[in-house]
């Protein structure tokens, strides 16, 4: 059977849906330093509804975001928080996960090309490696625009250990910043991240795209988002504005995952609104099907398989 890496879905929306007395710029990280416990059950969620890569509550806590909210100096306490979340949350489970390190878009979701240089994204995203540098695999998330996605490539490519790239589409296949998808793998693919991806968008949208990345890329992926528009977010709202399409039920999530792997995806998850119990839907309609593996053990997989025999 076929291999596929299952992600966990959409960690920082459920973590603030659960506190919804939290109301910040900041998100789920704000959530983690009032209320830690809520993102170590949000983790064990996903560990039991079958996900075999976590990512750690870390997509708010760049270096821009925490010194715009006035917290720079907490931010080697905030991962490490992150990561004892998740810790606790495997130990709660007995269950062993990857550990997915976070490379966000550095200022905000949802944004255009960014009025700053390669090498000063390359060294903020370089501050994120080393914060993050004992996960297992390195998750670049929501890309906009080749410029930061580039960089984050280049920071991580520097740790030696499985990364992915993910880009988010718009409803016209293209990227934020203008660039086309093709433009977008073609600017990445020299830093041979292990899996390039799309996430963040609606379900309609992977649908159309995936065939043409399968047809760039050796190894892809997707995780959609379930909500009705991420505008408000897009000109600078609080995450508390977004409301989740009514229609993306764990069944329709699962369907639309099939149709991706089909396609000849190797990675699926979820990303903003898709829950723990779509994340177990989602697993229990692949496991006869496909061999549910971590990214990391994908990424073995596609290394032994390109060995040169001795």
């Amino acid at each position: 059977m076929r291999s596929v890496a299952l992600l966990d879905g959409g960690l920082g929306q459920e973590i603030y849906r659960r506190a919804r007395e939290v109301s910040s710029p900041l998100w789920s990280v704000a959530v983690m330093l009032e209320q830690s416990e809520t993102v170590t059950g949000v983790h064990a969620d996903f560990i039991r509804a079958g996900a075999r890569t976590l990512t750690l509550n870390t997509y708010a806590a760049t270096p821009t975001r925490l010194h715009r909210a006035g917290m720079a100096d907490r931010i080697e306490e905030i991962h490490q928080r992150a990561f004892d979340a998740l810790h606790k949350a495997m130990e709660q489970t007995t269950t062993a996960v990857d550990v997915a390190g976070c490379l966000p878009p550095l200022a905000a979701s949802y944004q255009g090309q960014p009025e700053r240089s390669f090498d000063d994204l390359r060294n903020e995203y370089d501050t994120l490696v080393a914060l993050q540098q004992s996960a297992d695999v390195m998750l670049i998330e929501t890309m906009t625009n080749t410029l930061e996605a580039r960089a984050a490539c280049a920071a991580a490519r520097e740790l030696g250990k499985p990364f992915g790239v993910s880009f988010r589409l718009e409803v016209d296949g293209g990227l934020k910043s203008g660039e086309s998808l093709a433009e977008a793998v073609t600017a990445i693919a020299e830093y041979a991240p292990t899996a390039v991806m799309l996430n963040c968008c609606d379900l309609e949208i992977l649908d159309a795209a995936m065939p043409q990345l399968v047809a760039m890329y050796p190894c892809v992926g997707g995780y959609a988002n379930a909500f009705e528009s991420v505008e408000d977010v897009a000109k600078g709202g609080l995450v508390d504005s977004l409301e989740a399409r009514a229609d993306v039920s764990p069944e329709a999530y699962a369907r639309a995952a099939k149709q991706w792997l089909g396609a000849g995806a190797s990675v699926v998850g979820g990303c903003c609104e898709i829950t723990p119990a779509h994340i177990a839907h989602l697993a229990r309609s692949l496991e006869k099907e496909f061999v549910l593996t971590r990214f990391s053990e994908l990424a073995a997989r596609d290394s032994n398989q390109n060995a040169v025999p001795g």
